[in-house]
């Protein structure tokens, strides 16, 4: 009886069927590319081999639970890895996109919309391999998002200034000053894929306390950044 209803769908709608099975493929290789992107970083993010077991399961559990049923309802979700400046440390990311305003002006092609970033991370000193030299941080941020004409690769540009928080204000030799920080964004890439679901590009980000309480050093990280527009 199954075996019929599921030929039936594909038989009699094929469109239907293959749009279908054409997202949850695409589901698929995002968990694939998640875990390429977590894996490798995982044993420099933990600080013992059994975090490290911990951080990765955890983190493929909950990033394939997300990809595939999109339980948090957004519209977009993002996985970073990078570092700062000085090479300090190493951070890897997780974002949720929920749009704000998806026509706020057109010009020449390009589109201005809005949408809304939560973001956690986890940076981890390069020099440094213990839980005393790692930083966990949550942040929510109002972005801006200038999109190019639709095409094999479409051009975006995004800008943002949010708030983060951090678990510690001493770091590896660094004084941030306080466990709150603002945080400002200027990121660049290309959507592509059959309806420029995927993203990928590069991201500036820059942490400040804004001398609310001084010292004040911030720190600046580079990131690789591949997004999922579901």
């Amino acid at each position: 009886m199954t075996k019929h209803g599921i030929s039936w769908l594909y038989t009699t709608n094929p469109v239907k069927g293959s749009k279908i099975k054409m997202k949850y493929s695409l589901r698929k290789i995002m968990v694939l590319t998640v875990a390429l992107f977590i894996f490798p970083a995982s044993n420099a993010l933990a600080a013992t081999k059994f975090e490290s077991f911990l951080w990765k399961s955890a983190a493929a559990a909950s990033l394939s639970l997300l990809a595939l049923t999109n339980a948090a309802k957004a519209d977009g979700v993002t996985v970073e890895l990078g570092e700062d400046g000085d090479g300090d440390f190493r951070v890897g990311r997780l974002g949720l996109q929920w749009d704000w305003n998806e026509n706020l002006y057109e010009l020449s092609g390009w589109k201005l919309s809005s949408y809304w970033q939560l973001e956690f991370a986890k940076w981890q000193s390069n020099s440094n391999p213990t839980q005393e030299a790692a930083n966990v941080t949550a942040g929510i941020i109002p972005m801006f998002h200038f999109l190019g004409k639709p095409g094999f690769m479409q051009p975006y540009v995004d800008v943002g200034v949010g708030i983060t928080l951090f678990t510690d204000s001493k770091l590896a030799g660094h004084e941030f000053g306080s466990n709150f920080q603002f945080t400002d964004i200027l990121g660049a890439g290309f959507n592509v894929g059959a309806r420029n679901q995927w993203g990928i590009g590069y991201k500036f980000q820059h942490y400040s306390n804004g001398s609310v309480r001084p010292p004040n050093s911030g720190i600046n990280f580079h990131q690789l950044t591949l997004t999922y527009h579901y």
